[in-house]
């Protein structure tokens, strides 16, 4: 049996047999940028770059949010999807008292 250790760029995936190898292709490698609009509430994302552009992607996260506000599942929905994502979407708000029960 043999093992090998590979070492991968993370922007390309190129493989490399040194880390330091690895590190200079990836510090070659442009910053790629990109735009998302979320919806604050159950975290669906549209791509700014897409075909509906920065201000239609904020137009229909704004849209999402707002359905969700109108069907009154705003708290509710935002508290659960803030849990499932880590924090990194969604808001966080605290149980009311006899919700907490």
């Amino acid at each position: 049996m043999k093992k090998q250790t590979y070492y991968q760029c993370p922007v390309c995936h190129s493989s490399w047999t040194t880390i330091g190898e690895a590190i200079n292709c990836r510090n070659r490698h442009q910053a790629k940028i990109e735009k998302w609009c979320y919806c604050e509430v159950c975290g669906q994302g549209w791509n700014a770059h897409a075909h509906w552009g920065e201000k239609g992607a904020a137009d229909l996260a704004r849209k999402c949010e707002q359905e969700h506000k109108d069907k009154g599942e705003t708290e509710e929905l935002s508290r659960v999807t803030f849990f499932l994502s880590g924090g990194t979407k969604g808001r966080y708000y605290p149980l009311k008292g006899e919700e907490r029960k």
